[in-house]
């Protein structure tokens, strides 16, 4: 009888078992330190965006803080275009300020009343150093007088007294205290040769009025030409002042009726005539009449 022999553990068998074992107690650690990276991993990322978070704010925060950015760079974009407009109006030159008159003015001439001992002289030399820089200028004058520290232009009654006018009191109540005198003057190159080329003097009224300045300046004629003649014609003052009896005739100018006063050759020395029923014009040349009316019917048109 045969004796079995013992059966020999298989080596290759118990290696293949050791080696799978192996490898899974590897894949299992493996897996754990994976498991672990990919946690930690999620936590930093959450940390991050938790810091990213606090840093930037919330939605509204961010929403308050763009419109404060806004709001910010509007403010120094308007203080910018601020600053560069003041710096303009300072820069630039100051403009000139035309006070109201009854028609309009190339010039002005000043009088201070209180500066000078004859108003009729001061007008008679302003008017005498008038110079037109072109055909047909105006200069206004401008007479005032000093109130408490501010220049006023003197009223009515006031210029009457001072030019020596004896008007009838119930056409001095009737003109308004808006008054206007001012100097024509054509260029002298136009006609250096015509006497007619120099300065005339002229004054315009406002009525209140019409009746009662028309009836006082029918009155006043019995002396108006003999007061008005050293202011319009100074040459000829020692001839008519205080002289009465000057004839005062009617005449047509510009289609509108006016008055004239002549001398002994039948020269027009003074014209006086009322151009509406508001403005009455006193002055020595048919010149300025012409001129004062062309420059009242414009600033009387109303645009279309």
């Amino acid at each position: 009888m045969e004796e079995k022999q013992p059966t020999q553990p298989n080596n290759e068998n118990l290696k293949t078992v050791k080696t799978y074992m192996s490898d899974m107690a590897e894949t299992v650690r493996q897996n754990e330190i994976s498991v672990i990276k990919v946690a930690l991993a999620e936590q930093n990322k959450h940390e991050r965006e938790d810091l990213y978070r606090k840093v930037e704010g919330t939605t509204s925060k961010k929403f308050f803080w763009a419109i404060g950015g806004i709001v910010i760079l509007a403010g120094a974009i308007y203080g910018s275009y601020y600053l560069l407009g003041q710096k303009k109006v300072k820069d630039a030159p100051a403009p000139i300020v035309r006070e109201e008159s009854i028609i309009s003015y190339d010039g002005v001439k000043e009088i201070s009343l209180g500066q000078t001992n004859s108003l009729i002289k001061s007008i008679v030399e302003t008017e005498k150093n008038s110079q037109a820089s072109s055909s047909g200028n105006i200069d206004y004058i401008k007479i005032y007088q000093d109130n408490n520290g501010v220049n006023e232009l003197i009223t009515i009654k006031t210029l009457f007294s001072n030019l020596r006018f004896n008007a009838p009191a119930s056409l001095v109540r009737s003109l308004s205290d808006s008054y206007m005198m001012g100097i024509y003057a054509k260029s002298f190159s136009d006609a250096p040769n015509d006497p007619n080329s120099k300065p005339k003097l002229f004054m315009i009224f406002q009525s209140n009025d019409y009746e009662y300045s028309y009836a006082g300046m029918l009155e006043w004629e019995k002396t108006m030409a003999s007061e008005m003649i050293p202011l319009f014609k100074p040459e000829a003052a020692d001839t008519y002042t205080n002289q009465t009896g000057l004839v005062w005739k009617d005449i047509i100018i510009s289609n509108k009726d006016a008055r004239v006063v002549l001398d002994e050759s039948g020269k027009p020395m003074i014209y006086y005539l009322f151009i509406d029923k508001n403005k009455l014009l006193i002055t020595e040349s048919t010149d300025v009449i012409k001129e004062v009316t062309s420059r009242l019917m414009i600033k009387n048109m109303k645009p279309l």
